[in-house]
């Protein structure tokens, strides 16, 4: 039986049309998650934070690390300059309210979305004039040469996925992964212009510079672009680099910039904030525990991104001691195998540039002394699986293109597509349900990490709130047991036996906080109200000095020394 499917090429024959599409895709896949509340960080980042509501914080946004605002100087690796600026025009368009910042992270991933959709489109325009023996010099102005609308089919294909995909549900769902979204639509925007720039220092060249400078102020893994950029020409214009080595002027116009660039960055932000500092939250591992532990690392993020099953907000982190156990043997097949793939399909332009693009921006969270307790993040797929949807697209336009079975196989391919993408929609959909607040959020992680000790301090300040003081001692316990020396557990378990009226045992744990963390103004503070519910009035005093001195913004010490010190005035008339 013969089906007349030139309609298909109809539907696909517009750019802007199935731009809506997509933009239409990202956004109903997270519209349930304009009901959502603030989460984690965010109460403390966005609730918290006075430099979001005055302009005039501007300078210290781009002086500080992320935790400036709130007294702990020094205390993150993390510049996010851009992140704090959009909060705060979020802010003042919104409020306080979550739905308005949630639709700021709904609108850059469809935005993300859309430029997925563009750089696929001529990457695989590329590929295909290369199949089709166009010259070099006329591959990016090929395109009405080639079946546009098979290419923009297999592009729309690309950008669907990443759209739908689920492993991106942290990324959007959560209000505090902006700088995710952020640095990735500046960063591809730059990969855009570059691939578009036909000579070094153009006005496409330059806008592609531009735009890689405001993604550095997002985040840190934009100094992975200009290697994503010699692979790409690596790829695609080997020529250049055959011209370039008798020659090298052309080279050092085309990358110099970004080096340029990234070097003023790390200058400047090394002024603010200091440099790489590792986070020593695995200082117990030996150096060969660090490099035999990328592997697993790295296959539990190919697994993730082709499996998008069993999400976690918090993964525990179970270190091998030797490479011969059965999870590292499991690993190096796989990395080997991912490896082994690389090569094969090393004449292959496009899969070999889309497998490295999976890799480049991988290689920074693979570096375990500098990452945190829970080293492996769903937050951080959300770039490669740029170049993992690309090679899917690209797989199905081969499948596309075999003869043999003629409509039978159009049919097939748009069928699983279509289910493939249904499924992806239907999993991201039920996932944001478990981002719709605190309490479904440490919930669901409890249950999938128990031997993690986050989801049990998250729960546990979730049952404080609700006034459950005995079942937030439980979880704060589990996760002191289960990570002894963390100032912000003993800190949490001596304001819930405060609560208890165990006063003693709130100023012991409230003493180890701030051993463990000095510059901590808020243990301080609390520990100031453990010593005047005891009436140690001096040593609250010095505790609430010490708080203030830490965070002279700090309304609450301010309040709780002032109380006392009029106390002690009228009591002296």
């Amino acid at each position: 039986m013969s089906y007349d499917l030139s309609f298909i090429k109809r539907i696909f024959s517009s750019k802007y049309t199935l731009s809506l599409v997509i933009l239409m895709a990202s956004v109903g896949v997270y519209l349930n998650t304009l009901p959502n509340d603030f989460i984690f960080d965010d109460k403390v980042q966005l609730l918290r934070n006075p430099w979001i509501k005055d302009v005039k914080y501007i300078p210290d946004i781009f002086l500080s690390d992320v935790w400036g605002f709130a007294g702990f100087k020094g205390a993150s690796n993390h510049y996010r300059p851009m992140m704090y600026l959009l909060y705060m025009a979020d802010y003042h368009i919104f409020g306080f309210k979550p739905w308005g910042f949630h639709l700021t992270n709904i609108i850059f991933h469809a935005g993300v979305s859309v430029l997925v959709f563009f750089v696929a489109t001529i990457l695989l325009t590329q590929q295909i004039a290369i199949t089709s023996g166009f010259p070099a010099s006329e591959r990016l102005e090929s395109e009405q040469a080639l079946p546009n609308s098979s290419t923009l089919m297999f592009a729309f294909i690309a950008a669907l996925l990443f759209a739908t995909h689920p492993i991106h549900t942290e990324v959007v769902a959560w209000i505090g992964a902006i700088p995710e979204l952020l640095f990735t639509f500046f960063y591809l925007i730059s990969l855009y212009w570059y691939i578009k720039a036909d000579k070094p220092l153009s006005i496409a060249h330059l806008l592609s510079v531009a735009f890689f400078s405001i993604s550095t102020l997002c985040k840190e893994t934009t100094l992975t672009l200009p290697l994503i950029l010699l692979a790409y020409d690596y790829s695609f214009r080997k020529n250049l680099f055959r011209i370039s080595l008798q020659n090298l002027a052309p080279l050092i116009k085309r990358y110099m910039p970004y080096l340029l660039v990234a070097v003023a960055y790390l200058i400047f932000r090394n002024y603010a904030i200091g440099g790489f500092a590792p986070a020593k939250e695995h200082a117990n591992l030996s150096d060969y525990q660090y490099f035999i532990n990328i592997f697993p690392l790295f296959a539990q993020y190919l697994e993730k991104l082709f499996f998008p099953i069993n999400l976690n907000a918090f993964y525990t982190f179970n270190p091998i001691s030797s490479i011969l156990e059965l999870e590292g043997i499991l690993a190096l097949i796989i990395t080997f195998s991912f490896i082994t793939l690389v090569y094969m399909f090393r004449r292959n332009r496009l899969i070999f540039f889309c497998l490295l693009w999976i890799t480049i921006p991988l290689l920074p969270v693979l570096y375990i002394p500098a990452l945190t307790s829970n080293p492996f993040t769903e937050r951080y797929l959300y770039l490669p699986s740029v170049g993992f949807v690309i090679m899917a697209s690209f797989a199905v336009n081969a499948t596309y293109k075999i003869k043999v079975m003629g409509q039978a196989v159009t049919i097939m391919v748009i069928l699983t597509v279509t289910a493939l993408t249904g499924l992806y929609s239907a999993g991201t959909i039920k996932r944001n349900y478990v981002w719709r607040d605190e309490f479904t959020l440490w919930t669901d992680t409890v249950k999938k990490s128990p031997d993690s000790y986050a989801p049990h301090l998250g729960l546990g300040k979730i049952y404080y709130e609700k006034g459950l003081i005995d079942k937030a001692v439980e979880h704060f316990e589990i996760a002191l047991r289960l990570r002894p020396n963390f100032p912000v557990i003993h800190r949490d378990l001596g304001t819930a036996y405060l609560t208890k009226g165990f006063i003693d045992k709130a100023i012991e744990h409230y003493q180890i906080a701030v051993s463990l963390m000095p510059n901590y103004p808020d243990a301080h503070n609390d520990l100031g109200n453990a010593y005047r519910a005891k009436g140690l009035l001096d040593k609250a005093v010095r505790r609430y000095q010490t708080a203030l001195m830490l965070r002279p913004n700090f309304p609450e010490a301010r309040d709780n020394l002032q109380e006392i010190l009029e106390k002690e005035a009228n009591e002296r008339k």
